[in-house]
């Protein structure tokens, strides 16, 4: 029987999860295959995109090959739109060569251009064959918050004396751990208060563009214990960020600071940095950030870069043009949780 491609339902989860652990060697009680989370990521209602976020290739009724789309628009600093998406959860049954790459094909056409940031070595290896190039690095920062605590906490392994010494001698500094020129303000949800910073933000780089809808599902993913934040700078709102918690670490998931003044981009990472330490548990947080002045403002507050990964795009039109770099977060892919 040939093969069909369709998109993913409801009562395709379990078989789906199962498929997932079969191809990616997870163990069964893995999180990333846990249904409740590919429902949020491919069933859950996104305003904006219509049509299914996950597709499946079949054969004779068996899952053969799978894939997933995170929807997201560009926003250039000449106020240009640029639509895009990323592809999240590929995978494909090694037993039938080709099929993975044409549910790939299928998917990259569903928008102008498609990014993949970092990806397992099989995926990066085969994507600048099919039409990506490489246009950046994303570096995941981090900031030992309480390093003893994480070392307690985390199973052993031949790092974690490792971990420890390097969380002991790389301490969130005092200018950060007292810094209160930005304040945070938790809200359980986002409202049209925060319209203007979403739509005339003061940056001259590319982002990715939010809507308020997007925030407040990003609030409701079932993996991570998720908080939303306003920032305020002199009574006025100044920006906003998203954190997640996973165990003991901490994860900005999404930032935006409406400035584009140094100084004001390292008090509001102070703020954020206060707001994670206001929770015992947390022992690390984690941000990605792929433009200098986070980059920067992350080092002064005592964030070492962990790792960098490729940002890889495909714009057969070249629509992006030189609209690179791409303030790029969590959110826009699936690292965060």
């Amino acid at each position: 029987m040939s093969a069909t491609l369709r998109a993913t339902e409801q009562h395709d989860l379990p078989a789906l999860a199962t498929f997932l652990v079969r191809v990616y060697k997870f163990e069964p009680s893995d999180f990333h295959t846990d249904q409740q989370l590919l429902q949020w990521k491919y069933l859950y209602p996104r305003p904006g995109w219509q049509g299914g976020r996950s597709y499946l290739i079949e054969r004779d009724g068996d899952i053969v090959a799978h894939a997933g789309v995170s929807p997201m628009s560009f926003r250039l600093p000449t106020g240009q739109v640029v639509s895009s998406l990323t592809i999240m959860d590929w995978a494909a049954d090694s037993t039938m060569p080709g099929v993975g790459v044409m549910l790939l094909r299928k998917l990259m056409g569903m928008a102008p251009t498609s990014f993949i940031i970092g990806g397992a070595p099989i995926t990066r290896q085969l994507i600048p064959r099919i039409g990506f190039r490489q246009v950046g690095d994303a570096l995941t920062h981090a900031a030992w918050l309480r390093p003893r605590r994480e070392f307690r906490t985390r199973p052993r392994t031949g790092r974690s004396i490792l971990r420890l010494v390097h969380g002991l001698a790389h301490p969130v500094p005092i200018q950060s751990r007292l810094s209160r020129r930005w304040e945070f303000v938790p809200v359980s949800e986002f409202d049209n208060s925060l319209q203007p910073i979403l739509s005339d933000a003061r940056r001259t780089w590319t982002i990715c563009q939010r809507t308020i809808a997007d925030l407040n599902y990003l609030l409701k993913c079932p993996h991570l214990e998720v908080r939303g934040f306003l920032l305020r700078h002199q009574s006025r709102l100044g920006g906003y960020f998203i954190m997640g918690k996973s165990g003991w670490e901490a994860r900005l998931l999404d930032f935006v600071v409406d400035s584009e003044d140094m100084n004001d981009w390292k008090r509001a990472c102070a703020a954020v940095t206060n707001a994670a330490l206001l929770d015992p548990e947390v022992c690390r947080i984690r941000v990605l950030s792929t433009v200098p002045i986070l980059s920067q403002a992350l080092a002064w507050n005592g964030y070492w870069c962990q790792y960098k990964e490729p940002i890889a795009l495909h714009d057969p039109a070249d629509a992006m043009g030189r609209a690179f770099p791409v303030s790029f977060q969590l959110f826009d892919g699936d690292s965060g949780y």
